[in-house]
């Protein structure tokens, strides 16, 4: 084991420096992250089933239209969409992992849901004045990248109707020092990384000149195979995000703090704030 190499791979990342691998394009580890979505008892890839509900509910009635064409960037295996398409809403789902798009598009067939599904990158997106409504949920604005997040914007705002509506959820400035990831390591014979015997390290780090967290991990394999991911979440108090969204033509925009009830899960309640923006 090289361990010269592992104490240089396990110090603290450049700002936006890149892991050498790729979780959601992984085959054995975009598996494992579709069975914790499809979970309905716990938060860690997807929200609990009766937060998905309860937030669900909330954004139809934000937009307060019985009949929309609803965008769901990021759906993962449609849980958002699925409730939204059982409303009576006509649902466009896009996602990058190959498998939670064709388990999404599996359950609707089978339930016969009004719900497009696109398996690709929705930096990539290209619809026009086509939705009423723009949904980003479950932090996923957090995890882009300042060039990602104006792209994504851009794209947001050409996709929604005159008059439609753009929701997400972001981690806001409370408990920054609790939302930092400790420490820690691991030994297993198989678990969430890998099929095969495996070390974990993990630490967490604060960048506060940008406002945001990484958490980085190196799982070390069998003949001494190293996989870095680093996983870059920003932060954002109320007048930067105003501030993102009104350069990017969106206007009325109101932030709702405890829209999750509260927990011990840092990634809820008080510590997420949803914001409501429009296209005028």
């Amino acid at each position: 084991m090289n361990f010269e190499l592992i104490k240089k791979l396990s110090s603290k990342p450049k700002l936006y420096e890149k892991g050498s691998s790729v979780m959601w394009t992984d085959p054995y580890i975009s598996k494992k992250l579709l069975e914790l979505h499809i979970n309905p008892d716990h938060d860690i890839a997807s929200r609990n089933k009766t937060k998905i509900e309860n937030i669900s509910n909330w954004i139809l009635q934000q937009a307060n239209n019985s009949k929309m064409n609803i965008l769901d960037l990021g759906c993962g295996p449609g849980l958002y969409a699925e409730f939204m398409a059982q409303k009576g809403h006509s649902v466009t789902g896009v996602d990058f992992s190959e498998n939670s798009i064709q388990y999404a598009i599996k359950q609707a067939r089978e339930k016969q849901l009004d719900i497009e599904y696109l398996n690709q990158n929705y930096l990539d997106i290209d619809f026009v004045e086509k939705f009423d409504l723009v949904i980003l949920i479950y932090l996923d604005f957090c995890v882009l990248l300042p060039e990602e997040r104006d792209k994504v914007l851009r794209n947001i705002y050409r996709a929604l109707k005159k008059g439609g509506l753009f929701i997400c959820d972001v981690v806001n400035e409370m408990n920054i020092d609790k939302k930092i990831i400790a420490q820690s390591w691991e030994i297993q014979e198989t678990g969430f990384w890998k099929d095969a015997p495996y070390i974990a390290l993990t630490n967490g780090y604060h960048y506060p000149e940008a406002k945001v967290l990484a958490n980085h991990h190196i799982i070390i394999g069998e003949n001494d195979t190293i996989d870095t991911y680093i996983f870059w979440t920003h932060y954002f108090e109320t007048k930067d995000l105003v501030e993102i969204l009104e350069m990017h033509g969106f206007g009325e925009i109101k932030c709702y703090n405890n829209v999750l009830p509260k927990s011990n899960d840092y990634w809820n309640g008080e510590n997420v704030t949803f914001y409501v923006s429009g296209k005028e």
